[in-house]
């Protein structure tokens, strides 16, 4: 089974999402660094996002217009799952995910599939070990957003 592959682009709105409450914790530091080495980043780009770990980065100017359906999806869906990550999703956080959601939104990403990829990283997560941040399974996540959105091209 692939693991989707995410742009640099994606993980500036993931670190924002971590940093919405004002800190990132060492649960979502290593949960966002497992997130971008699954997902395909390594180099500078990689080294973006440690950075992105210690200097807080917001939301603002963040444009995922560039993004596809696919990776607007996955990006929304993994951010869900990074904001439980630590075991608390604070309501700056929250926000943080309307604000998200808001600016992915289009005729091909609407509500209903934006939930879908919510809840899919939600089930994922309640694997055995999935809420551990090291042990996310990126793969399965995956596949079970594609089972639920099967029309969705990657």
């Amino acid at each position: 089974m692939s693991t989707p592959k995410l742009p640099p682009e994606s993980f500036v709105a993931l670190a924002a999402v971590t940093w919405a409450d004002g800190r990132m914790t060492a649960s979502e530091k290593e949960g966002l660094r497992h997130a971008a080495k699954a997902l395909g980043l390594e180099g500078d780009d990689l080294a973006t996002v440690e950075r992105a770990t210690e200097e807080k980065v917001s939301l603002e100017g963040f444009d995922g217009s560039s993004l596809s359906t696919w990776e607007r999806l996955v990006t929304y869906g993994v951010a869900c799952w990074l904001a439980r990550v630590d075991g608390v999703k604070q309501a700056d956080e929250l926000e943080s995910l309307r604000a998200l959601a808001a600016g992915f939104e289009s005729d091909e990403v609407t509500p209903f599939k934006l939930q879908h990829a919510a809840s899919t990283a939600f089930d994922v997560t309640m694997a055995p070990e999935g809420r551990r941040p090291d042990k996310f399974d990126f793969a399965e996540f995956e596949k079970q957003l594609r089972d639920r959105l099967p029309s969705l091209k990657g």
